[in-house]
């Protein structure tokens, strides 16, 4: 059986990083200020647009459904995780006693 190829990164950020492209340059390609564009980070790409996408894509030299994905990859991440969370929070069921 063949193994698919590991890629270098995992999501939007990862290849950002890996390109050792400057965050600001990200929000200008965005048209987004640089505190937009961290908000948007730091709330895992909840709130970025078709538009921002395709615009990241352009600069990014990259199909826009390959960035869109790596872009969801974060969300989903997040999402994951704050479902994990969750259920460790969740209280366990104690039982019955008379």
């Amino acid at each position: 059986m063949e193994e698919k190829p590991k890629l270098l990164y995992e999501d939007i950020v990862g290849l950002i990083d890996f390109r050792g492209i400057k965050q600001a340059k990200i929000a200008e390609v965005m048209k987004m200020s640089y505190n937009n564009w961290y908000k948007t980070r730091q709330n895992n790409l909840r709130n970025i647009t078709i538009n921002e996408v395709d615009e990241l894509a352009m600069f990014l030299e990259l199909p826009p459904e390959q960035v869109f994905s790596l872009c969801y990859a974060v969300y989903k991440r997040a999402w994951i995780e704050q479902q994990q969370a969750a259920k460790d929070v969740e209280p366990k069921p104690q039982p019955m006693t008379e």
